[in-house]
Protein backbone atom coordinates (compact mmCIF):
# COMPACT_ATOMS: atom_id res chain seq x y z
CA UNK A 1 0.00 0.00 0.00
CA UNK A 2 1.10 3.52 -0.66
CA UNK A 3 1.63 5.76 2.33
CA UNK A 4 1.23 8.88 0.24
CA UNK A 5 -1.30 10.21 2.73
CA UNK A 6 1.55 10.94 5.13
CA UNK A 7 3.05 13.30 2.56
CA UNK A 8 -0.04 14.60 0.79
CA UNK A 9 -2.64 14.98 3.51
CA UNK A 10 -3.06 18.62 4.47
CA UNK A 11 -3.92 17.72 8.05
CA UNK A 12 -2.48 15.16 10.44
CA UNK A 13 -4.11 14.37 13.77
CA UNK A 14 -2.48 12.35 16.53
CA UNK A 15 -4.93 11.05 19.11
CA UNK A 16 -3.47 10.24 22.51
CA UNK A 17 -5.00 9.15 25.80
CA UNK A 18 -3.87 9.52 29.36
CA UNK A 19 -4.65 6.02 30.65
CA UNK A 20 -5.30 7.08 34.23
CA UNK A 21 -6.32 10.74 34.30
CA UNK A 22 -7.17 12.48 37.55
CA UNK A 23 -10.49 13.61 36.09
CA UNK A 24 -13.32 11.20 36.77
CA UNK A 25 -11.72 9.80 39.93
CA UNK A 26 -11.07 6.46 38.21
CA UNK A 27 -14.78 5.83 37.72
CA UNK A 28 -15.11 2.81 35.43
CA UNK A 29 -11.37 2.47 34.86
CA UNK A 30 -10.90 0.32 37.94
CA UNK A 31 -12.96 -2.47 36.41
CA UNK A 32 -12.33 -1.70 32.73
CA UNK A 33 -9.07 0.26 32.21
CA UNK A 34 -9.46 0.05 28.42
CA UNK A 35 -12.47 2.39 28.61
CA UNK A 36 -10.31 5.50 28.11
CA UNK A 37 -8.82 4.17 24.87
CA UNK A 38 -12.21 2.89 23.72
CA UNK A 39 -13.66 6.37 24.26
CA UNK A 40 -10.92 7.83 22.07
CA UNK A 41 -11.61 5.23 19.38
CA UNK A 42 -15.31 6.08 19.30
CA UNK A 43 -14.40 9.77 19.04
CA UNK A 44 -12.19 8.95 16.02
CA UNK A 45 -15.06 6.96 14.52
CA UNK A 46 -17.42 9.90 14.97
CA UNK A 47 -14.87 12.26 13.42
CA UNK A 48 -14.49 9.84 10.49
CA UNK A 49 -18.25 9.71 9.86
CA UNK A 50 -18.59 13.50 10.11
CA UNK A 51 -15.64 14.01 7.75
CA UNK A 52 -17.05 11.60 5.15
CA UNK A 53 -20.44 13.33 5.35
CA UNK A 54 -18.63 16.50 4.24
CA UNK A 55 -16.63 14.75 1.49
CA UNK A 56 -13.43 14.72 3.54
CA UNK A 57 -11.35 11.56 3.72
CA UNK A 58 -9.64 10.15 6.77
CA UNK A 59 -6.95 7.51 6.82
CA UNK A 60 -5.80 5.73 9.97
CA UNK A 61 -2.05 5.08 9.79
CA UNK A 62 -1.10 2.11 11.93
CA UNK A 63 2.52 1.42 10.99
CA UNK A 64 4.10 4.24 12.99
CA UNK A 65 6.10 3.66 16.16
CA UNK A 66 4.02 5.17 18.99
CA UNK A 67 7.05 6.05 21.13
CA UNK A 68 8.66 7.84 18.18
CA UNK A 69 5.49 9.86 17.55
CA UNK A 70 5.26 10.70 21.28
CA UNK A 71 8.88 11.95 21.18
CA UNK A 72 8.43 13.97 17.98
CA UNK A 73 5.30 15.65 19.33
CA UNK A 74 6.82 16.11 22.79
CA UNK A 75 3.88 14.76 24.73
CA UNK A 76 4.11 13.25 28.22
CA UNK A 77 5.50 9.72 28.52
CA UNK A 78 2.27 8.59 30.17
CA UNK A 79 0.22 9.37 27.06
CA UNK A 80 -0.56 6.49 24.72
CA UNK A 81 -1.02 6.93 20.99
CA UNK A 82 -4.41 5.58 19.96
CA UNK A 83 -4.58 6.83 16.38
CA UNK A 84 -2.57 8.74 13.82
CA UNK A 85 -4.88 10.17 11.18
CA UNK A 86 -4.31 11.76 7.79
CA UNK A 87 -7.19 14.03 6.84
CA UNK A 88 -7.93 15.59 3.46
CA UNK A 89 -9.99 15.37 0.31
CA UNK A 90 -9.73 11.95 -1.36
CA UNK A 91 -8.22 11.70 -4.84
CA UNK A 92 -11.02 9.35 -5.88
CA UNK A 93 -14.43 8.46 -4.51
CA UNK A 94 -15.04 4.71 -4.41
CA UNK A 95 -17.61 2.41 -2.89
CA UNK A 96 -15.19 -0.51 -2.40
CA UNK A 97 -12.50 -0.16 0.29
CA UNK A 98 -8.97 0.43 -0.99
CA UNK A 99 -7.67 -2.91 0.33
CA UNK A 100 -10.31 -4.64 -1.76
CA UNK A 101 -9.67 -2.49 -4.86
CA UNK A 102 -5.93 -3.18 -4.66
CA UNK A 103 -6.42 -6.93 -4.26
CA UNK A 104 -5.08 -7.08 -0.70
CA UNK A 105 -8.33 -8.32 0.77
CA UNK A 106 -11.54 -9.95 -0.45
CA UNK A 107 -14.98 -9.13 0.83
CA UNK A 108 -16.38 -11.85 3.07
CA UNK A 109 -19.86 -13.24 2.84
CA UNK A 110 -22.33 -11.64 5.23
CA UNK A 111 -23.10 -15.19 6.46
CA UNK A 112 -19.55 -15.52 7.77
CA UNK A 113 -19.42 -12.10 9.42
CA UNK A 114 -22.89 -11.99 11.01
CA UNK A 115 -24.28 -14.97 12.86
Amino acid sequence: MKLAGLERAPCHVAVFVEPDPDQGHGLGRRTMPEAVAYSAVIAVHTLWLAARAQGVGLGWVSILDPSHIRTILDVPETWHLVAYLCVGYPEIEAIAPELEREGWEKRRSINIVVR
